[in-house]
């Protein structure tokens, strides 16, 4: 039993970053897109 439950924790865990790196991926690709804007109104 208490092998199981610690896979359930480490799965958990390995989840919660899943979405931290989602979440940055998402950032990083906003930001991108931003500086791509700025870029081509001043060059534009």
């Amino acid at each position: 039993m208490g092998k199981g439950k610690k896979k359930v924790a480490i799965s958990k865990k390995e989840e919660e970053q899943a979405q931290k790196v989602v979440k940055i991926v998402f950032v990083s690709l906003i930001i991108l897109a931003l500086i791509m804007l700025i870029a081509f109104s001043f060059f534009g």
